[in-house]
């Protein structure tokens, strides 16, 4: 069991090097800083996402709310459970706290890295969003997984944080989405 433990680190911290050091362009980095940040931006958070939610809800009203609520608790409950439950259970440093040297190396992150949060939450999101509106989960999951790596790629994760996260995310979305929307009726067509 030791020896497979200590295979499964060192192909984790391979791959971290190969993504976060070996796979990168300029571009990239600009890109997956950009993106891994997302969350703290004024105009996605107080702008976009708002005028988005605001456009759903005037054209499919009722569902619209109920995906809504759904899509809040699966995001709230992902990111409490990560949080408070199985980061303070499991305590792995992330990279650089574990003096692992990354690039670009993002100093915004803090904390416990097992599981990634950004990675749970936008993979919770991403499965009752498509759920909801079928047409729309291949995208969702595909930002979902872009986010998953952008965590890897600035170094601020090991894979299989984000792999764990992901996993979370998919479970509890499809726990939410099935709960709230695959049992109130039939769905209506996206238009």
């Amino acid at each position: 069991m030791t020896n497979i433990l200590a295979a499964l680190r060192g192909a984790d911290l391979a791959l971290l090097h190969r993504i976060n050091q070996a796979w990168t362009h300029p571009w990239l980095d600009a890109f997956f800083l950009w993106l891994t940040n997302l969350n703290h931006s004024r105009i996605f958070v107080w702008g976009a996402l708002p005028a988005a939610a605001a456009w759903w809800l005037r054209a499919r009203r009722g569902w619209a709310a109920r995906t809504m609520l759904a899509l809040a608790l699966a995001i709230g409950m992902s990111d409490a459970i990560a949080y408070r439950f199985i980061k303070p259970s499991v305590r792995r440093d992330r990279p650089a706290r574990a003096d692992i040297r990354v690039v670009p190396g993002d100093d915004l992150h803090t904390g416990y890295g097992f599981p990634s949060n950004h990675a749970a939450n936008a993979f919770a999101g991403a499965t009752v969003l498509g759920m909801a509106e079928p047409p729309l989960l291949a995208p969702a999951l595909g930002i979902a997984a872009l986010v998953a790596y952008s965590r890897v790629y600035v170094g601020a994760h090991y894979p299989w944080d984000v792999i764990a996260g992901a996993l979370l995310g998919l479970l509890l979305g499809f726990g939410v989405g099935n709960f709230f929307l695959l049992r109130g009726g039939p769905r209506r067509r996206f238009p």
